[in-house]
């Protein structure tokens, strides 16, 4: 655990420009090695783990969010 907050922290004092040089990086990497499409999906189930993470967070039930949705404006047009 001690090894995860110094890398924590290590992240967090640099520049963010380095940070997106190395997620490039790494972005080249997972495309070279397992192909784009598995690579556009792995982005793409990290984005949603992250919602899901960032509404955990913020406690808000799950009645609460999917009432948002559909009360939103998005689905009038």
């Amino acid at each position: 655990m001690d090894k995860f907050l110094a890398w924590l922290e290590f992240f967090k004092r640099i520049p963010k420009r380095w940070l997106g040089i190395i997620l490039g990086f790494v972005c080249w990497l997972l495309i070279l090695w397992v192909g784009f499409f598995p690579t556009l999906l792995l982005a793409i189930l990290m984005a949603l783990g992250y919602a899901v993470g960032h509404f955990m967070d913020d406690r808000a039930d799950w009645q609460e969010i999917i009432s948002r949705i559909w009360q939103s404006d998005h689905f009038d047009r």
